[in-house]
């Protein structure tokens, strides 16, 4: 075992190396997203199909390539110009969603009937598109919806003038998602959907770029160094995925605070990887999320006192 104090280390290296915050949470914080271009074009695809009021777009990645990171920011940049609801929990009956997504809009009714909830938003809707406002869903985790609760927000989408939709619905979910949209049940949604963008992991010389800005923004430049064999020991045991990337590399931190080292070494981190149970992916995303167990992996890591 590397370290058996993770949680005391974890909070003594920021000081021993003069950090701010920690680099590499796993906590979505948009203020260390690391614009790469698909991010970027993402964020700009999602803001039209809001701002234009086309109705349906989707965000879709898999597990753990920054897409709560991105929805958020999104959410973040919308301005005064728009009413939002958040819906991180989707395994909610149709009551409950639709409740969820009053209360957000500051619109709920006590009375958990469909009708009256429906009566509720379609008020809120029209009085906000009187004032000249723009309201957005935005819905994490969407490949949990039950196919009974995505024809619902198909059917909220009715809710429109003649010029344009009144509610907006951003759809964010792993690959799933897309493979649900796809049923022939929900075939009158999937042609609704005007935006669809897709999170992949990042590449090498991105991974790299990443590593550096999170380091940056956390006060760690001149105070923290990556070498090279520490970049490409990263990059074989995660492949890009930013998720990965922030575990091994707090664990390194923790590490290197330990070894009175500055600097983080490809040996640093095999001894980080190994410790952590990281398994280097062998073919693909999917199974390489498979192999790094990755659920499972954050609650070891994340739960432990």
């Amino acid at each position: 075992m590397l370290l058996s104090v993770a949680g005391g280390s974890r909070i003594m290296y920021l000081t021993y190396f003069g950090l701010q915050d920690k680099p590499f949470s796993i906590t979505p914080d948009s203020k260390y997203l690391f614009l790469t271009k698909q991010y970027e074009s993402a964020l700009d695809a999602l803001e039209y199909s809001v701002r234009e009021r086309l109705g349906f777009s989707v965000l879709t990645g898999e597990v753990g390539t920054g897409k709560t990171t991105i929805a958020r920011t999104f959410l973040s940049k919308l301005g005064d110009g728009f009413e939002s609801a958040l819906l991180v929990n989707p395994l909610l009956s149709i009551p409950e969603m639709l409740q969820a997504i009053n209360k957000d809009f500051g619109c709920a009714t006590r009375v958990l009937s469909p009708q009256r909830q429906i009566e509720s938003l379609n008020k809120f809707l029209l009085d906000s598109a009187s004032t000249g406002k723009n309201a957005v869903v935005i819905i994490d985790e969407a490949q949990n919806l039950s196919v009974e609760s995505l024809e619902m927000l198909r059917m909220l989408t009715n809710i429109e003038t003649d010029r344009a939709k009144l509610l907006q619905i951003v759809l964010v979910g792993q690959p799933e998602l897309t493979k649900k949209l796809e049923t022939y049940e929900l075939r009158q949604l999937n042609q609704r959907i005007t935006v669809r963008a897709n999170l992949v992991p990042l590449q090498f010389v991105e991974m790299v770029r990443y590593i550096n800005h999170r380091v940056t923004l956390a006060g760690g430049l001149n105070k923290i160094f990556f070498d090279a064999t520490a970049y490409k020991a990263i990059w074989r045991s995660t492949k890009g995925f930013p998720r990965l990337v922030n575990i091994i590399c707090d664990r390194a931190l923790m590490a290197a605070y330990v070894a009175d080292t500055a600097t983080i070494s490809g040996d640093i981190i095999r001894r980080a990887v190994k410790d952590i149970g990281v398994v280097a992916p062998r073919t693909g995303w999917l199974s390489a999320l498979k192999n790094l167990k990755v659920n499972r992996l954050l609650c070891r890591l994340y739960t432990k006192p």
